[in-house]
């Protein structure tokens, strides 16, 4: 989950992590570019707290999104 995404949703880190019931520094982590333990059951979480729908979507490889 990246950082523009969550302030989106006008939602800090401290409030999500009291959404999702983790850490603060589990939500840090998460936004870390260089964190790779991401899990699609924490992603679940967290869309389920911002009452939000978990899409995942294969992209041809080489092609980046606009954040």
């Amino acid at each position: 989950m990246k950082l523009i995404r969550r302030v989106r949703v006008s939602v800090t880190q401290k409030q999500l992590a009291k959404l999702v019931g983790k850490k603060l520094s589990v939500i840090g982590r998460l936004e870390d570019a260089d964190y790779d333990g991401h899990s699609l059951s924490m992603l679940q979480h967290i869309a389920t707290a911002l009452n939000k729908r978990l899409e995942i979507q294969f992209a041809r490889a080489g092609r980046t999104e606009a954040v």
